[in-house]
């Protein structure tokens, strides 16, 4: 080996840093006001299906008005060309006007779509020179909060996600990755254990007729799937003592309008998957996929006789299977660290929270918020302490027992 490469990188001239005063901003308000460039640049960048036209589209459509957000589209470009998107909307939180991604908590992965040549040069301190001029152009707001932003995606840095004052998220999302022999796939995560287990759930089955494991085919099975997921996941709310996520103005019709427009489009921006047990739906996963990775929106489980052989554990075993067969290459169930999901799911995608206060009042609320990020990422972090806080939480909510199985 001559050692020319090596010379060669030493005295290559240091990449220069992007100059973000070039970069022209624009805000928009109206998702048709950059359809076609975000469609197109959809296909060409690194994206999750959070960032996908249609899926956006529909929860501007359905959430944004009950919930009195207004959208704020970012576009960058670099010399007229487009380089990202930031899908924000600003919403009101007492006094408080908040930049936040598009979503809400249903949105698991948050990030601008953008072009990775682009923004290669982007460092911590040109972040914090790009952040604060979008603050300024979007106008009228106190406090931009850019929560769940994974560090990396598709291997690439998430420009913004190095700002200076970005700190970990309250979690991160577990991610797996496929291939084409689950049988491999299977025994990369424990197979001898999932094998087992999964045949006694068989095996227990086996005096009704088994199971089945079946995947909406049309939108009217889909609603019902989704009719049934709502009323599942609202009994578990109640007994956990949490407030239900789903019963906020305008999510149910966001999910309604995902099922509308994927049937519409063919575009998968959800899928509901049922184990089917003696003729009644037993568990209920929702996803989507986009550029061959299927991201989980939520999973629930009825609460019957059949709770206790772990029919969303079942789900996800056949799900996993299905997904090495259709060609997919990751699988998420977005944020959490439930041992459903712990015990497939062995990457973890690293993600942060960029809180920046424009006015005083958004620079007083970015105290306080990300004190209590730091108090809950404590108590994540002790396993002692985060069962006692559910346990805490579930007596308020009028339950003192968890119930088994995954959900």
């Amino acid at each position: 080996m001559d050692g020319s490469g090596a010379s060669e990188a030493r005295h290559a001239p240091p990449q220069t840093a992007l100059d973000t005063d070039a970069i022209e901003i624009g805000v928009h308000e109206r998702m048709g006001a950059i359809e076609a460039e975000w469609r197109r640049a959809a296909t060409l960048w690194p994206i999750s299906v959070y960032q996908n036209f249609d899926w956006v589209d529909c929860w501007v459509s359905t959430a944004t008005g009950p919930q009195r957000i207004r959208p704020a589209l970012v576009t960058l470009r670099i010399a007229g060309r487009l380089a990202a998107i930031l899908p924000l909307g600003i919403e009101r939180v007492g006094p408080l006007r908040i930049a936040r991604f598009l979503g809400g908590e249903h949105a698991n992965i948050r990030m601008p779509l953008f072009d990775p040549a682009l923004f290669a040069r982007l460092d911590a301190e040109g972040s914090d020179r790009l952040l604060g001029r979008i603050a300024r152009a979007i106008k009228g707001i106190d406090l931009i909060d850019l929560d769940a932003m994974p560090v990396m995606w598709d291997g690439r840095p998430v420009p913004l996600a190095a700002h200076p004052v970005a700190r970990p998220a309250r979690t991160d999302v577990g991610a797996m990755a496929l291939g084409p022999d689950f049988k491999a796939v299977l025994a990369a995560h424990h197979g001898a254990r999932k094998a087992k287990k999964h045949r006694w759930q068989v095996n227990a089955l086996a005096p009704v007729g088994g199971y089945m494991v079946r995947r909406a085919a049309d939108a009217d099975e889909a609603l019902a799937l989704l009719d049934a997921y709502f009323a599942q996941k609202a009994a578990w709310f109640r007994a956990q003592g949490i407030a239900d996520s789903f019963a906020e103005p305008g999510v149910a019709a966001f999910f309604r309008a995902l099922v509308a427009r994927r049937w519409r489009t063919g575009a998968p921006i959800i899928e509901l998957d049922a184990v089917i047990v003696d003729g009644a739906v037993q568990a209920i996963l929702g996803s989507g996929t986009e550029h061959g990775r299927l991201s989980g929106y939520f999973l629930s489980v009825a609460n019957t006789e059949w709770r206790r052989i772990s029919p969303g554990e079942l789900l996800i075993h056949d799900v996993v299977a299905a997904s090495c067969t259709r060609g997919l290459a990751i699988l998420d169930l977005g944020r959490g660290d439930e041992r459903y999901k712990t015990s497939w799911l062995d990457q973890r995608e690293p993600h942060v929270r960029v809180l920046i206060g424009v006015t005083w009042r958004g620079r007083l609320a970015v105290a306080l918020f990300g004190q209590a990020g730091r108090v809950e990422r404590a108590l994540r972090g002790n396993p002692r302490l985060w069962g006692l806080a559910k346990s805490l939480r579930r007596r308020l909510g009028g339950r003192r027992t968890e119930p088994a199985g995954a959900d």
